[in-house]
């Protein structure tokens, strides 16, 4: 304000300045983006600090996740015939009994009198600001407040309120909440006084209440910090439900929220300043949705792909959906388990998913035998539609066991094309811990072999320390120690694009966009569909808004660049259906893509990989890049002698350790004069120590180059047959003692 008057004083510069009071309300100071989950808030905190109100909406919605899956947890149970009750009900009572502003951190500051300011009314301020011009010009300052002083406790108890099941305030034994329900005459009065300024002249006042206002920050959060609650299975039996429906209730969301405060939600399309994004519009079947959600031609066969996958620990898909189809050129080979089994090997399930109205479905039904059609209590007479529903899941094809979908001979929306193939969670019964999709138009026939190796690519133990060699500066060849490297998992494996670009902030998107239509048989040179020049644009601008160094603050974490350069194909995709960071993945991956309507899911995925890298650096607070930084020749040793590039760090939960990216290891050179002294140099094949310790994971996106590939599948192929040596090696001389032993 001094330097106001100054500057008008000697050059005649006029001003509004403001004085903004406690802002609160969505995208608060230190919000995560929606690739963080919500357990990395503390990390934030601890990097940058956190604003109060948003650190209680965060862990009001991390209670609400433990919780969550404190339920599910008694739903395996009950699956399971355990009884887990006190273990299950005695996580939820532990979050009831600590008060939230206390769990939060800030009981310190509960009583503070503050004057809270939704950031809407804030912003409005400003607006009105904007307008205003004084008499004579000189600098003026308005008090911008609400005219209500509260405390934290009255933030807390209100997101509490919400979030409580009944709707009634919550108790702490058996005293109310931290909150007092006393008014301070002399800070309101002083409060309101110091509006009336603004009021008067700038014709502006606060309208929007504590009540409203935490609402709609605490719906915010909850729709973005976690947006994909982990889906409640569906029972298998149907006397399962009524138990179900007693431990599982249907987890909160935005729109739960502001309902309570019947305040209605905003809809993107009609209000360019939404602040509400629902997720609701995606597919019951998607294991996105967790409230109301849209029908989907999956929806029919859920059941039926579960039953058709229990017992199978890998499951290799494909689908041929969204047109009259009479052949599926993609094979395969069947296999019933027993030959896995044989050798303690993961079973391989192959699935295939077709309309059931198609030439493909009446020629295949037309081919079954009549004394197989009754052994399924069928007649030769029976309708197709008959013949269609009792044979679904029976009937083998290529290699592929068929299922059959209603409804899905004509073009499908794109939330049902990609759902099998992004988000196949509730597909899938809980006993598959990996799932391989491979599209129909995919140039090589996969196997279960296939299916079995690059799933066990997913999962790496601890390396070692070890010795390799590589060039110095001088060209010369010397030894690096490289140092021991986490054990490592992941949640998606896929390949990388086959004509990569360049890495750095100059990639042109709309090159990387022509290669990705090549690669799935568009015509890059003709005109560019809408939709993918949508998609592509909206990336590039939100690339340079977000690089721009203009419209940054002057701290040094906010200044890193986001690069979307993480360029994939998607033929084929692996998920891990046991983690949540997969399915958090998942969900925001099939979000991204669904809205688009492309058939570029790479480009999707390429732009929420980014988001997630720029997290990653934020959160760990990496040294900045500069613009003359090339790669260094310990990366470039790295990049050659490590295959850590390939896997991509993801941000787990709460008490797992940071996975570590391939720019944090550090190989050291061993001195010229120690070069030929004995290193113990370890064997490649000998680095990996297997560790099925979980707490020990860390947990990567892994993008799997195909020399990688190659050299992989060569290993695994020898250890497989040298592991099945020694198991016939060993059931041979036990069959000889057991016949020994018969002798005597």
């Amino acid at each position: 304000e001094i330097l106001a008057s100054t500057y008008f004083a000697l050059h005649g510069v006029t001003s509004v300045g403001l004085r903004l009071d406690t802002i609160y309300g969505p995208r608060g100071f230190g919000v995560p983006s929606t690739s963080v989950p919500i357990y990395n808030v503390n990390r934030i905190r601890n990097g940058g600090g956190v604003s109060p109100d948003v650190d209680l909406a965060e862990t009001a919605v991390r209670r609400l996740y433990r919780k969550w899956m404190a339920e599910l947890k008694k739903l395996k149970q009950i699956e399971e015939n355990t009884n887990g009750q006190n273990e299950s009900n005695g996580i939820v009572e532990e979050l009831q009994q600590l008060n939230l502003i206390e769990e939060a951190g800030w009981l310190h500051a509960a009583h503070d009198p503050r004057d809270f300011v939704f950031v809407e009314d804030a912003v409005n301020a400003i607006i009105a600001a904007m307008q205003y011009s004084s008499t004579g010009n000189s600098p003026t300052t308005f008090n911008i407040g609400s005219g209500e002083m509260e405390s934290l406790s009255s933030i807390s108890d209100e997101i509490q309120y919400l979030t409580s099941d009944d709707s009634t305030m919550i108790k702490t034994d058996g005293k109310s909440l931290l909150s007092k329900s006393v008014i301070d005459v002399e800070q309101s009065s002083a409060a309101r006084s110091a509006s009336l300024d603004s009021n008067e002249y700038l014709r502006w006042s606060a309208t929007t209440s504590l009540q409203h206002g935490v609402a709609k920050l605490l719906a915010w959060h909850l729709d973005r910090a976690l947006p994909f609650f982990p889906p409640a299975p569906k029972p298998d039996k149907p006397d399962e439900a009524s138990e179900v429906a007693l431990f599982v209730s249907k987890p909160l969301d935005g729109e739960d929220i502001l309902s309570k405060r019947s305040i209605k939600a905003c809809v993107n399309s009609d209000d360019p300043t939404c602040l509400y994004e629902p997720h609701t519009a995606l597919p019951c079947a998607s294991e996105c949705s967790t409230k109301t959600c849209i029908p989907s031609v999956f929806d029919s066969v859920i059941s039926l792909s579960r039953d058709v996958t229990e017992g199978c620990e890998v499951v290799l898909y494909t689908m041929s959906l969204g047109a009259d189809i009479d052949s599926l050129d993609l094979r395969t080979v069947y296999n019933d388990g027993e030959e896995f089994e044989k050798w303690g090997e993961p079973s391989v399930c192959t699935m295939a998913y077709i309309p059931s109205d198609s030439t493909l479905t009446k020629n295949i039904i037309g081919k079954v035998p009549p004394a197989s059609l009754a052994k399924m209590d069928i007649s030769a007479e029976s309708d197709l539609k008959t013949k269609v529903k009792v044979l679904n899941g029976h009937l083998v094809h290529q290699g592929w066991v068929l299922i059959f979908v209603d409804n899905a001979i004509e073009p499908l929306t794109a939330e049902d094309v990609y759902l099998p193939k992004i988000t196949p969670g509730l597909l899938f019964h809980s006993s598959v811990f990996r799932a391989l999709f491979v599209d129909e138009n995919f140039n090589i026939s996969p196997t279960p072999e296939d299916a079995q190796f690059l799933t066990s690519e997913m999962a790496r133990g601890k390396v070692k320390k070890r010795t390799v060699m590589g060039p110095d500066a001088k060209g010369r060849t010397v030894k690096y120690k490289l140092p021991e490297e986490p054990q490592r998992r992941a949640v998606l494996l896929v390949a990388p694009m086959k004509e990569h670009p360049a890495d750095g902030d100059k990639i042109n998107l709309r090159d990387v966009t022509k290669l990705m239509m090549k690669e799935i048989g568009l015509k890059p040179n003709e005109h560019e569909p809408k939709e993918i020049r949508a998609q592509r644009e909206y990336y590039e601008r939100a690339k340079s808004l977000i690089n721009s160094f203009d419209l940054r603050t002057l701290l040094p974490v906010a200044r890193h660049k986001i690069e979307i350069k993480d360029f994939i194909r998607s033929r084929w995709v692996i998920h891990d259906m046991r983690l949540e960071e997969a399915h958090q993945l998942r969900c925001e991956w099939y979000r991204e893509h669904v809205k688009w309507n492309t058939h570029l899911d790479q480009l999707s995925f390429s732009y929420v990989m980014a988001k997630r890298e720029l997290t990653r650096k934020i959160i760990t607070e990496q040294p900045l890049e500069t613009e003359s930084e090339k790669l260094t020749l310990l990366q470039m040793v790295i990049n050659t002698r490590s295959d850590a590039k390939e896997w991509h760090p993801i941000f787990s939960g709460e008490g797992t350790r940071l996975p570590i990216h391939h720019s944090q290891i550090s190989p050291e050179e061993v001195p010229q004069n120690l070069f030929d002294l004995p290193d113990n140099e370890i064997d490649e094949v000998d680095t990996v120590i297997e560790d099925n310790d979980e707490s020990s994971n860390t947990y990567y996106v892994r993008i799997m180059s195909d020399k990688v590939m190659l050299d992989c599948r060569k290993k695994w192929t020898k250890a497989r047959d040298e592991r099945r040596k020694i198991i016939s090696f060993q059931r041979k001389k036990q069959r000889q003692q057991d016949q020994q032993k018969q002798n005597q």
